[in-house]
Protein backbone atom coordinates (compact mmCIF):
# COMPACT_ATOMS: atom_id res chain seq x y z
CA UNK A 1 0.00 0.00 0.00
CA UNK A 2 2.89 2.46 0.28
CA UNK A 3 3.76 2.25 -3.07
CA UNK A 4 0.82 2.53 -4.55
CA UNK A 5 0.44 6.07 -2.15
CA UNK A 6 3.18 7.05 -3.17
CA UNK A 7 2.21 7.01 -6.93
CA UNK A 8 -1.23 8.31 -6.04
CA UNK A 9 1.21 11.20 -4.61
CA UNK A 10 3.72 11.74 -7.43
CA UNK A 11 0.25 11.71 -9.72
CA UNK A 12 -1.25 14.60 -7.53
CA UNK A 13 1.51 16.53 -7.33
CA UNK A 14 1.72 16.69 -11.41
CA UNK A 15 -1.58 17.01 -11.73
CA UNK A 16 -1.19 20.50 -9.39
CA UNK A 17 1.82 21.47 -11.12
CA UNK A 18 0.49 20.67 -14.84
CA UNK A 19 -2.83 22.21 -13.75
CA UNK A 20 -1.53 25.64 -12.12
CA UNK A 21 0.78 26.00 -15.28
CA UNK A 22 -2.15 25.75 -17.67
CA UNK A 23 -4.31 28.07 -15.25
CA UNK A 24 -0.97 30.12 -15.36
CA UNK A 25 -0.81 30.29 -18.74
CA UNK A 26 -4.81 31.01 -19.51
CA UNK A 27 -4.86 34.16 -16.66
CA UNK A 28 -1.35 35.62 -18.61
CA UNK A 29 -3.26 35.30 -22.17
CA UNK A 30 -6.58 36.64 -20.95
CA UNK A 31 -5.34 39.64 -18.90
CA UNK A 32 -3.33 40.42 -22.45
CA UNK A 33 -6.73 39.69 -24.67
CA UNK A 34 -8.51 42.06 -21.95
CA UNK A 35 -5.85 44.83 -22.06
CA UNK A 36 -5.89 44.83 -25.93
CA UNK A 37 -9.93 45.17 -25.54
CA UNK A 38 -9.72 47.90 -22.97
CA UNK A 39 -6.98 49.94 -25.46
CA UNK A 40 -9.10 49.26 -28.54
CA UNK A 41 -12.42 50.79 -26.67
CA UNK A 42 -10.40 53.60 -25.44
CA UNK A 43 -9.12 54.19 -29.27
CA UNK A 44 -12.26 54.16 -30.57
CA UNK A 45 -12.08 50.74 -32.25
CA UNK A 46 -15.16 49.11 -33.16
CA UNK A 47 -16.14 45.37 -33.06
CA UNK A 48 -19.15 43.24 -33.67
CA UNK A 49 -18.46 40.24 -30.95
CA UNK A 50 -15.38 38.99 -28.82
CA UNK A 51 -15.12 35.93 -31.18
CA UNK A 52 -14.66 38.55 -34.10
CA UNK A 53 -11.95 40.37 -31.99
CA UNK A 54 -10.29 37.25 -31.28
CA UNK A 55 -9.77 36.14 -35.04
CA UNK A 56 -9.20 39.81 -35.83
CA UNK A 57 -6.07 39.33 -33.08
CA UNK A 58 -5.18 36.22 -35.27
CA UNK A 59 -5.16 37.27 -38.22
CA UNK A 60 -2.91 40.22 -36.79
CA UNK A 61 -0.53 38.18 -35.49
CA UNK A 62 0.01 36.06 -39.14
CA UNK A 63 0.35 39.43 -40.42
CA UNK A 64 2.90 40.71 -37.79
CA UNK A 65 5.07 37.47 -38.78
CA UNK A 66 5.29 38.54 -42.58
CA UNK A 67 5.70 42.51 -41.86
CA UNK A 68 8.32 40.93 -39.18
CA UNK A 69 9.99 38.74 -41.88
CA UNK A 70 9.80 42.28 -44.63
CA UNK A 71 11.45 44.70 -42.00
CA UNK A 72 14.18 41.72 -41.54
CA UNK A 73 14.54 41.66 -45.53
CA UNK A 74 14.85 45.17 -45.72
CA UNK A 75 16.84 45.75 -43.27
CA UNK A 76 19.53 42.95 -44.86
CA UNK A 77 19.35 44.35 -48.37
CA UNK A 78 19.87 47.79 -46.96
CA UNK A 79 22.55 46.67 -44.61
CA UNK A 80 25.39 48.36 -47.42
CA UNK A 81 23.63 51.92 -47.80
CA UNK A 82 23.09 52.06 -43.96
CA UNK A 83 26.62 51.66 -43.15
CA UNK A 84 27.40 54.72 -45.22
CA UNK A 85 24.69 56.90 -43.42
CA UNK A 86 24.80 58.89 -40.05
CA UNK A 87 23.37 56.97 -37.30
CA UNK A 88 20.13 59.15 -36.85
CA UNK A 89 19.57 58.86 -40.76
CA UNK A 90 19.83 55.06 -40.39
CA UNK A 91 17.48 54.80 -37.22
CA UNK A 92 14.90 57.25 -39.59
CA UNK A 93 14.93 55.16 -42.19
CA UNK A 94 14.37 52.25 -40.07
CA UNK A 95 11.78 53.45 -38.10
CA UNK A 96 9.66 54.49 -41.48
CA UNK A 97 10.60 51.60 -43.09
CA UNK A 98 9.30 49.73 -39.83
CA UNK A 99 6.21 52.13 -39.48
CA UNK A 100 4.91 51.33 -42.49
CA UNK A 101 5.08 47.70 -43.14
CA UNK A 102 3.24 47.22 -39.29
CA UNK A 103 0.87 49.75 -40.62
CA UNK A 104 0.37 47.94 -44.12
CA UNK A 105 0.13 44.75 -41.92
CA UNK A 106 -2.49 46.55 -39.63
CA UNK A 107 -4.79 48.20 -42.38
CA UNK A 108 -5.03 44.96 -44.32
CA UNK A 109 -6.22 42.71 -41.55
CA UNK A 110 -8.96 46.35 -40.50
CA UNK A 111 -10.08 45.66 -44.38
CA UNK A 112 -10.13 41.84 -44.35
CA UNK A 113 -12.29 41.81 -40.89
CA UNK A 114 -15.52 43.27 -42.25
CA UNK A 115 -16.85 43.18 -38.25
CA UNK A 116 -13.61 45.01 -37.10
CA UNK A 117 -13.27 48.52 -37.57
CA UNK A 118 -10.33 51.01 -37.03
CA UNK A 119 -10.05 54.62 -38.11
CA UNK A 120 -6.62 55.30 -39.97
CA UNK A 121 -6.04 57.52 -36.88
CA UNK A 122 -6.67 54.22 -34.40
CA UNK A 123 -4.28 52.74 -36.76
CA UNK A 124 -1.88 55.37 -36.94
CA UNK A 125 -2.04 55.20 -33.10
CA UNK A 126 -1.67 51.46 -32.48
CA UNK A 127 1.32 51.48 -34.64
CA UNK A 128 3.15 54.35 -33.43
CA UNK A 129 2.41 52.78 -29.52
CA UNK A 130 3.75 49.41 -30.37
CA UNK A 131 6.95 51.24 -31.88
CA UNK A 132 7.70 53.37 -28.97
CA UNK A 133 7.40 50.29 -26.84
CA UNK A 134 9.34 47.84 -29.31
CA UNK A 135 12.19 50.81 -29.23
CA UNK A 136 12.34 51.13 -25.27
CA UNK A 137 11.79 47.90 -23.79
CA UNK A 138 14.66 46.04 -22.60
CA UNK A 139 16.02 43.20 -25.12
CA UNK A 140 18.84 41.39 -24.61
CA UNK A 141 19.70 40.99 -28.06
CA UNK A 142 20.02 44.66 -28.71
CA UNK A 143 22.38 45.37 -25.66
CA UNK A 144 24.93 42.66 -27.55
CA UNK A 145 24.81 44.63 -30.36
Amino acid sequence: MDADEKNFSRRTTKTIVISSIILLITIVCAFIFFVYVGVFHLIGIEYTSRTALLLFFFLILILSGISNFLTLFFKVLLQPLLELMPKWMDFSLISFIEISIDWLALHTADDWMESVTISNKGELLIILAFFILDKIWPDDKKKNK
